[in-house]
């Protein structure tokens, strides 16, 4: 049951993360923007990449019992800073993303009409 349990805030933040990236990809065919379908697949890889990495963990904790403690602690070291230098590439792409969004012209914007001459 403790290993259920653990799986419990990942799936509730992968559907948080689903429902998320519905709402970029409705923004990205309404602006055309780049930048909204980069963040959609930014927080879906996310929420994938955090429903795997519970995933290994539970493996590594329950169903190793040969493992000594010395070398779980390693291995969840090494899988902890693995997903880590992963997330770093995920929020440099939603940055990116974010950065596109807001320099981002839109097509209705209005254009500045000069005023015409006054005559005399």
């Amino acid at each position: 049951m403790a290993e259920l349990t653990t799986y419990l805030f990942p799936a509730v933040q992968a559907l948080f993360y689903l429902i998320i990236g519905i709402v970029w990809l409705v923004g990205f065919i309404r602006q055309r923007n780049a930048g909204f379908l980069l963040l959609m697949l930014a927080s879906l890889a996310e929420a994938l990449t955090t429903l795997a990495r519970q995933g290994i963990i539970n493996y590594v904790i329950y169903h190793e019992p040969h493992l000594a403690a010395v070398e779980k602690s390693s291995t969840l070291g090494m899988i902890s800073m693995t997903i880590l230098s992963i997330y770093i590439v995920y929020w440099l792409a939603t940055i990116l993303g974010g950065l596109l969004i807001v320099f981002h012209r839109s097509k209705y914007e209005t254009k500045a009409v000069a005023t015409p001459p006054v005559s005399c």
